[in-house]
């Protein structure tokens, strides 16, 4: 949905809220797989920004911000932006103190140019993403020594063989995380972030992220201990040998 324009994202923002929308997600800045804009372009305006921002919090809940770079990170946070999707090339510490300062959210995927690498059919989307790709490492340090909010973020569009390649990407937090560290990123943290949601979160059954009575029975059982080898779970098929969702097993190979 396009929406250019104060008066244009409030409309449109609130239309995806009473169509179910739980969050706001905006594109504050330019994309990899998009045709004509750049990294480096900003979408929206600070006060096309503030608009959705505003809108959200009426409806209790927050914005995420699809962005790369430092100007329209900072525009973003001013604007009262709670998740940064992405930002691998943050480079200013001023931008990572305000992320720190207002207690954002970096949801970041661990896209590298390697074995996994995204495919593009021209040559302009490749250039992109290998610039991206060349902040990941960075991104990921810097986020963890200043204590930034962390979510494991996933970002698979067009092809579904990337979608399945999800769990190679978990695996790969081990570049950056102890074991336990990655797969409380992926869990819980994520759940943290969600919450955010407040009154608008679909799951008001029970709590997520956790393991006790009453909440949502989301469970994994590994054939392993991937507390101590994470690659353990960039290969479900063989290793995750129950697999429960709400309560209701999917898979038993027990």
């Amino acid at each position: 949905m396009t929406a250019d324009g104060v008066d244009d994202v409030i409309k449109r923002t609130r239309e995806n809220l009473r169509m179910g929308a739980t969050q706001i997600k905006i594109s504050g800045g330019g994309g990899v797989s998009s045709a004509y804009d750049d990294i480096d372009v900003q979408q929206y305006t600070y006060e096309e920004m503030k608009a959705a921002v505003d809108v959200a919090k009426t409806w209790n809940t927050y914005v995420a911000a699809h962005i790369f770079t430092d100007d329209a990170v900072q525009t973003a946070l001013k604007a009262g932006v709670k998740s940064i999707e992405h930002g691998m090339l943050i480079l200013s510490k001023k931008t990572w103190k305000m992320m720190k300062k207002q207690d954002a959210w970096l949801s970041i995927q661990p896209l590298l140019n390697d074995e996994d690498a995204l495919v593009f059919d021209n040559a302009y989307s490749t250039e992109k993403f290998e610039r991206v790709t060349s902040g990941t490492d960075n991104a990921y340090k810097t986020a963890k020594k200043m204590c930034i909010n962390m979510a494991f973020g996933t970002d698979a569009l067009f092809d579904p063989k990337a979608a399945a390649a999800q769990v190679k990407m978990l695996a790969k937090l081990k570049n950056w995380f102890t074991h336990y560290e990655a797969l409380k990123i992926a869990t819980s943290e994520n759940a943290r972030l969600l919450a955010l949601s407040g009154p608008r979160n679909p799951y008001r059954d029970g709590p997520l992220g956790v393991v006790k009575e009453g909440a949502y029975a989301d469970l994994i059982l590994v054939d392993g201990n991937p507390l101590k080898d994470l690659d353990l779970v960039a290969d479900p098929a063989k290793n995750f040998v129950v697999i429960m969702k709400d309560g209701k097993i999917y898979k038993n190979q027990l």
